[in-house]
């Protein structure tokens, strides 16, 4: 936790704190924290947490409790370039009867001791805290902002009960951005998934990913000839990449075309080992894919400069290989057997609905 100056020179500071669950992140807050840094010299956004407490506000919503070092990486992110504001985290048992827990006075001496040892001003949205604020935190004045939720009316409970999707609009950017589905359309050489993932995210009024193995070999007209055993390094990691930034500015789902099972598959095609670098990251699972859509080969191997010729025979084959290198990886899949384009863009595009919906 590096504050960016020594505690020693707040003392001459005017110290604001706004704290929360965060649970999620969303403008409402980012609103708040506007206004309050806007009145001090330096704000402390204090992420309170108690997992037990937390996870059981998430319960049977549908919502997913989330770690308090996710809120505050969220939080963080979003707020990276105002140079008068700190996030940090604090543990916070909570209690029916928190007015009469003396636990809550050693948690609020230990963020004391973390912030430089006091607080002029304590910011939140609710009157109802005067009392709590004027126990624990007595040296600081309690500043209300927006009670009325007039500038955004969501709330946490709201975005809870309802589920993230409902709310998208109210989250902020590294929010949305980790709740943002990926889904891999996949399955063998010429089976039409880069058409899907580009109608789909039309459909869904979102970006996609591009095959990263294609566009690599791009830059060297083809890779049937000139292909080395080192490319798979440099394309599971600029996949990965791509990804990560592609999910930046998804709206709720993120397409994308192949996976790194399918360049773990080139790679045994032409040496008849595993990569071990591309097997590690797909052991750590560090695409964050949330639904795997495999397509199966019903249309015609068509040539396109890139793909070496196959027969029928030899086509399932690898059809089969490819689908036991995912089950290799404990990846389930969804199968979509249609042969006709339109009713296997219909069941693909049901697939995603579901995943975004939470419904089947």
């Amino acid at each position: 936790m590096n504050f960016g100056v020594p505690i020693s020179e707040y003392k001459n500071k005017k110290i604001g704190l706004y704290g929360g669950k965060f649970l999620p992140f969303h403008k409402g807050h980012l609103n708040c924290i506007f206004e309050a840094q806007s009145l001090v010299d330096i704000l402390f956004v204090v992420v309170g947490y108690d997992d037990v407490y937390d996870k059981s506000l998430c319960e049977n919503t549908g919502f997913e409790w989330v770690s308090s070092r996710v809120r505050e990486r969220w939080i963080t992110k979003e707020l990276k370039n105002f140079k008068n504001i700190r996030v940090l985290s604090q543990y916070e048992k909570r209690s029916d009867d928190y007015m009469n827990d003396d636990s809550i006075f050693d948690s609020h001496k230990e963020l004391l001791s973390k912030i430089g040892g006091k607080v002029d001003v304590v910011f939140s949205s609710e009157p109802e805290y005067e009392e709590y604020f004027a126990k624990y935190l007595p040296q600081a004045k309690h500043h209300i902002i927006d009670t009325a939720r007039s500038a955004f009316n969501i709330s946490a409970t709201e975005i809870r009960k309802n589920g993230i999707f409902h709310s998208w609009n109210f989250l902020p950017p590294a929010v949305r951005e980790h709740y943002v589905k990926r889904i891999a359309i996949c399955g063998i050489e010429s089976v039409g998934k880069s058409h899907l993932t580009k109608m789909l995210a039309k459909h869904f009024e979102t970006n996609h990913l591009e095959e990263y193995g294609r566009l690599y070999y791009d830059e060297i007209n083809g890779y049937a000839d000139i292909s080395e055993p080192s490319d798979y390094a440099d394309i599971a990691a600029g996949h990965v990449h791509l990804m990560n930034e592609a999910s930046k500015k998804s709206n709720k789902v993120l397409m994308v075309d192949t996976d790194l099972v399918y360049t773990q598959f080139f790679h045994f095609m032409e040496t008849g080992e595993y990569h071990e670098l591309v097997d590690t990251m797909l052991n750590l699972k560090v695409e964050k894919i949330d639904e795997y859509i495999f397509i199966e080969p019903h249309n015609f191997h068509e040539l396109d400069g890139t793909r070496r010729p196959v027969t029928d025979v030899e086509r399932q084959k690898r059809n089969n290989l490819l689908k036991s290198i995912y089950e290799m990886y404990g990846i389930k899949l969804k199968i979509v057997d249609e042969v006709e384009r339109n009713k296997r863009f219909n069941e693909c595009r049901e697939i995603v609905r579901s995943s975004i919906t939470g419904h089947s």
